[in-house]
């Protein structure tokens, strides 16, 4: 039996050093780029949101002297603020990603040190919240700016280090109280490493995978190529040696064999891949195991039902069964929630389809599985997602996927909530038919469970 670990590349296969998280190889400043260019926009975002915060936690300075009060907003307003704009401005540029970790670390530290002025100024107790606008900086640095493992590691110990120095010789912190606040401290970047790690990992070995699978696609169009030339100089062999039409037969014999035997290794080595990525989705999100295989037995099944061709079914077979690569993608840990999604999570999960068919656009299936995949959230008014498609536009495969899909979802169990069961699943289709769903296949499906005791295996 296959294994998973068998499947995924490890520390050895991808050449990463496990200390750094960097590749031993040439591909570590092809990485960096492709990295930057995945989650800029999530740091930028982040990267403004901590600027909005710090300049609203000025409201914590309204009950300082009004001496101090002025020199702590001199500090937010006059240098800090501006500091991060220019560094938000400078997210901007094409190079950025040479000195993205570097400008962002700076400027952590920066406002590290803004925070240990405004704690020796602060009297107490109003000098907690600063406290914890401290453990907020510490959460920023390693999970949503995305400065990377060791840089995020260096830039909280840096701004630890002051803490210390600020709590001991300048404030005179009572030995209780230092031990308090640091085993908070300590304890949020022992969580946040851990955090930092497990992004970067996740993060370079989909990259790896993904260059993985660009190499067998490049292999599969040089396979084809190939191929083909071959086939061309065998037609030429039988038409030069046509006087003799028993060699004439084998030869032409010989070639077809080789010809089956390049498309068995051409589809193998296409399943083995497909295998690959599939395995891989799953351990990232082990909650919907099997997730993909059910939908594909009850997407059959409809198809069968309604009659359609052999065709169209293979279709089917093929885009239900990698429906969701496009997980592979998305952060393990918004898949793995074991609660409900915020609204910056959720849009992060709806990339899902467009990644997936990104991944698959380039591989030239006999149907139009890229497009299939990524309809099959769409909905028949326009409430779907990614492109907001209505009835006409949507392939009928992806009406049929969608159906399929919606009913798995609601009878299985997911991180966040248990399973709702099958009769909940058909009531929200009966319920929203011709609406939401195409009124032939939300019918068809129905019939399956209620008339022909269709389960899942």
């Amino acid at each position: 039996m296959t294994k998973l670990t068998d499947i995924l590349p490890g520390f050895k296969d991808m050449k990463l050093n496990p200390y750094t998280l960097s590749f031993e190889n040439e591909i570590e400043e092809e990485f960096l780029i492709d990295y930057h260019k995945k989650s800029i926009n999530q740091v930028r975002i982040s990267f403004f949101l901590a600027l909005l915060l710090y300049a609203l936690y000025g409201i914590l300075d309204m009950h300082i002297e009004s001496d101090m009060r002025y020199l702590f907003w001199l500090i937010r307003f006059s240098v800090m603020i501006p500091v991060g704009l220019l560094i938000f401005v400078s997210s901007f540029s094409q190079d950025f990603y040479k000195c993205r970790d570097i400008a962002l670390a700076f400027c952590m530290i920066l406002y590290g040190f803004s925070l240990m002025v405004m704690l020796y100024f602060s009297p107490k107790p109003f000098d907690f919240a600063y406290y914890a606008t401290l453990i907020i900086t510490f959460v920023f640095i390693y999970i949503f700016i995305s400065i990377r493992f060791i840089p995020a590691i260096l830039t909280s110990i840096i701004i630890l280090v002051m803490y210390e120095f600020t709590a001991v010789w300048f404030i005179h912190t009572p030995v209780e109280m230092l031990m308090k606040y640091n085993y908070f401290f300590i304890s949020t970047n022992v969580i946040g490493m851990f955090a930092a790690y497990s992004i970067e990992f996740y993060a370079r070995r989909d990259f790896f995978i993904a260059r993985l699978i660009e190499e067998n696609r490049v292999e599969l169009d040089f396979l084809n190529k190939d191929l083909k030339k071959r086939v061309q100089e065998k037609t030429s062999q039988l038409e030069v040696s046509n006087k003799d039409l028993k060699k004439e037969i084998a030869i032409r014999k010989k070639a077809e064999k080789q010809l089956l035997g390049m498309n068995v290794k051409l589809q193998k080595l296409l399943n083995d891949t497909v295998s690959g990525l599939i395995y891989a989705v799953e351990m990232r999100d082990p909650y919907t195991a099997g997730h993909q295989k059910r939908v594909s037995q009850l997407v059959s099944a409809i198809a069968k039902e309604m009659g359609l061709s052999d065709d169209t079914q293979d279709c089917l077979k093929i885009a239900s069964i990698i429906h969701d690569i496009g997980k592979i993608v998305v952060p393990v840990e918004i898949l793995t929630k074991p609660f409900e999604l915020n609204q910056f999570e959720i849009s992060l999960l709806h990339n899902h389809p467009k990644s997936g068919y990104d991944i698959l656009k380039t591989i030239d299936f006999p149907w139009p599985i890229a497009d299939i995949i990524l309809q099959h959230h769409e909905r028949l008014d326009g409430s779907g997602y990614p492109n907001a498609l209505k009835d006409e536009e949507i392939h009928l495969e992806a009406k049929i996927l969608a159906v399929a899909d919606v009913v798995e979802a609601m009878a299985s169990h997911r991180p966040y909530r248990p399973s709702k069961g099958i009769k909940q699943a058909l009531a929200e289709l009966e319920e929203n038919k011709g609406i939401l769903y195409d009124t032939h296949i939300v019918e068809t499906c129905i019939e399956l469970f209620r008339e022909k005791n269709f389960k899942f295996k």
